[in-house]
């Protein structure tokens, strides 16, 4: 059909990519896109308190694409980056929300990859955009409190693309320093748990050590009830403090040099020497079926768990 299609009320959700015929779409309500492949429509206009949405493994190309004020565009992100979401052959409006899901799946679709920023192209015009987005969201959440991830949205320098970028923070080249895994984040799900892999590095001169970040990239401090695993071997070397959840160390080096002050749970699932002295009223727990010898001169109080 060639009349256009109007939502106005309610979800219309699409999951063929011809369902919606060839002419214009006014979206005043909710509209969902859900099928394998490429929409092409004419126009699409989002209106103020409307949202569209486009499910993972769909494109869209668009003669026009309009955000209004108040509006939400939702991305479902997959792991193929190599082509924009959304492509507009004459005009690109933006404005209200965008909310960006499956952030997860691009950070792990290349897990030998060393790059620690992965930059593409969400959307993609012929014009220049008019415009921008006035709030970036991570499924629903503001994009500054998504701590454990960095998220960043804008329009390129030719004009034209409205580019994202995704990273584990802990991974991030933040403030052009030469330096993997530091700063702080927090886990939404106080009962989960976050492995990292790569190794924490000292600050560099780049970054300010007495900056309100706390964080003087020779410590390391693990609050709240989730569980974090560090799996790389680490050289920072004023200490570690546990004052909640467990640590999980699975390399023997992976606390550094420093004293540990363990006031919740140690976990070490690792074998060979320990030698880090151990302080606190928390419980060291030893896990896995390696042989681990603890050579510190230890003074916790929470008892060992073998």
């Amino acid at each position: 059909y060639t009349g256009g299609t109007t939502i106005s009320g309610g979800t219309l959700i699409a999951t063929h990519v011809n369902a919606l015929g060839t002419g214009a779409i006014d979206n005043r309500a909710s509209l969902l896109l859900d099928a394998s492949g490429q929409f092409a429509v004419t126009d699409l206009t989002t209106e103020s308190g409307g949202n569209t949405e486009i499910g993972a493994g769909s494109t869209l190309q668009a003669t026009t694409l309009t955000q209004k004020s108040d509006s939400t565009l939702t991305i479902n992100l997959n792991s193929n980056t190599a082509d924009p979401v959304i492509h507009a052959a004459s005009q690109v409006s933006l404005a209200g929300t965008l909310d960006i899901t499956g952030v997860g799946d691009v950070l792990d679709s290349d897990p030998a990859s060393t790059d620690d920023l992965d930059t593409f192209t969400l959307i993609a015009s012929d014009k220049t955009i008019a415009g921008d987005f006035e709030k970036l969201t991570v499924a629903g959440m503001d994009a500054d409190l998504a701590d454990f991830i960095t998220v960043d949205g804008r329009i390129d320098d030719t004009g034209k693309q409205y580019e994202l970028t995704t990273a584990l923070t802990w991974y991030a080249d933040r403030d052009d320093a030469v330096t993997d895994a530091h700063g702080t984040f927090n886990l939404t799900n106080a009962d989960g748990s976050f492995a990292v892999n790569t190794v924490l590095e000292n600050v560099d001169a780049t970054l300010d050590p007495d900056s309100a970040t706390g964080w003087d990239g020779t410590s390391l401090i693990k609050q709240g009830a989730g569980t974090l695993i560090l799996n790389a071997e680490n050289t920072y070397t004023v200490g570690t403090t546990i004052s909640g959840g467990t640590l999980v160390a699975t390399n023997v080096d992976a606390l550094g040099s420093g004293d540990v002050t363990d006031d919740a749970t140690l976990e070490l699932n690792t074998g060979g020497t320990f030698d880090n002295a151990i302080s606190g009223s928390g419980q060291v727990v030893k896990s896995g079926d390696k042989m681990l010898t603890l050579s510190g001169t230890n003074s916790y109080s929470g008892g060992t768990l073998i």
